[in-house]
């Protein structure tokens, strides 16, 4: 009885372990709400000798406290020991991953130094929009982003084919590898909120001069971007859908990391959202053991296999040499429910291999300890056995 007993705990472990290998994967929208792989926007406050001391005090504390659980880092620079073209001091320059930048003078008029600091701070990670779409980030699947152009039949045109993609997408939820109770959430920008939201748009890559067309982008995660803003006739049902279907994606589809690790809008983070994050996920982004194992699943380099292909050809290598593409979105078809599903398990073949070697590995091993287990316990029933019978 022993020995049955044994055998049933050691062939448990063992299935125990196998499925174990298959259950530590993470989605592309799990990993999007750690801040790993990401590159901060900068905050440079340049000062002179006319600064006085107790300002560059206040602008210090200040930048301290309200920069705290952001993902925007601050230096200080004095403009008297190197040369820079700054003519208005206390100046601030924000600058963007992608190289953009947007210069803010921190005396208003009308008020103190500490609260033009505090307005200009607060600004820059956080505005109605961007609360908004904390808010559903959180719940949603994700977050589809309308900015709506001068052209009022655009827009119109615009949010039916984003309805018409959320509406396809949420019926195949139950398909991706976590269910996520809320389909997208779509967050339209009107026209008349635009100036009150030019560091949000600067952030997505669309500059002042494409605000008189409708855009869409694809949030996830803690404000990620799912690959390039959307503009004009790449706006479509099926190109959105493409998109949406990444989100949920396992992380070891064979996406390029590059999608998994998309550019973050400026955003405040705090504790509690962090807290409210972990009770929805059923597990802690931000523990060590978690971010560790997401850490070495990121490190691992992409082989050359067949992945998805939203826009018929490498989304985040998109070129100017490829506009008939964007001519011609009729010609993109969407992807199927079946293949998205197919491509969230196709992991590269030499990972394939790592885990099936392991799960034998395993096996063996285990088998290798059973069949010691039952030799052992035959040695001892036959020396047993042998005693009883000199007695």
């Amino acid at each position: 009885m022993d020995y049955k007993r044994l055998f049933a705990l050691l062939f448990i472990f063992c299935f125990c372990n196998t499925l174990i290998a298959y259950s530590c994967r993470y989605t592309i929208r799990e990993i999007g709400f750690s801040d790993i792989g990401s590159e901060p926007h900068s905050l440079y406050i340049f000062t002179n000798s006319v600064t006085s001391e107790k300002e560059i005090s206040s602008i210090h504390n200040l930048s301290r406290s309200l920069l705290n659980e952001t993902n925007v880092k601050l230096k200080l620079f004095d403009a008297d020991k190197e040369k820079y073209n700054i003519k208005s001091f206390p100046s601030a320059v924000f600058v963007f991953p992608g190289g953009e930048y947007m210069i803010f003078s921190l005396k208003q008029a009308g008020r103190s130094l500490n609260e033009s600091v505090w307005m200009l701070l607060d600004n820059l990670v956080t505005s109605t929009c961007r609360k908004t779409i904390k808010a559903k980030l959180l719940q949603a699947y994700c977050v589809v982003l309308v900015v709506e152009g001068d052209n009022r039949q655009q827009n119109e045109n615009v949010l039916l084919e984003t309805k018409k993609a959320v509406r396809e997408i949420t019926r195949m939820l139950d398909q991706m590898p976590k269910v996520v109770d809320s389909p997208p959430a779509i967050v339209v920008l009107p026209r008349k909120d635009i100036p009150d939201e030019r560091l949000l748009l600067t952030s997505l890559g669309i500059t002042e001069k494409e605000t008189g067309m409708p855009s869409v982008a694809i949030l996830y995660g803690r404000g990620r971007i799912m690959g390039p803003v959307l503009q004009g006739d790449l706006i479509s049902r099926d190109i959105i859908h493409n998109l949406l279907s990444i989100v949920g994606a396992d992380c070891e589809c064979g996406l390029d990391h590059s999608w998994i690790l998309g550019r973050m809008i400026p955003l405040r983070w705090e504790s509690s959202v962090q807290n409210e994050l972990a009770k929805n996920l059923g597990f802690d982004i931000e523990n060590p053991m978690v971010r560790s194992e997401m850490s070495q699943i990121l490190s691992l380099k992409q082989a050359h296999v067949k992945s998805l292909d939203p826009m018929g050809s490498s989304l985040l290598g998109y070129s100017e040499g490829e506009l008939d593409i964007a001519k011609s979105p009729e010609k993109i078809s969407k992807i199927p429910a079946s293949e998205v599903r197919k491509s969230f398990y196709q992991t590269e073949k030499s990972k394939n291999n790592l885990v099936f070697k392991t799960i034998i590995l395993g096996f063996g091993g285990i088998l290798l300890i059973v069949i010691v287990t039952i030799l052992f316990i035959q040695y001892k029933r036959k020396k047993f056995s042998a005693k009883l019978r000199e007695s």
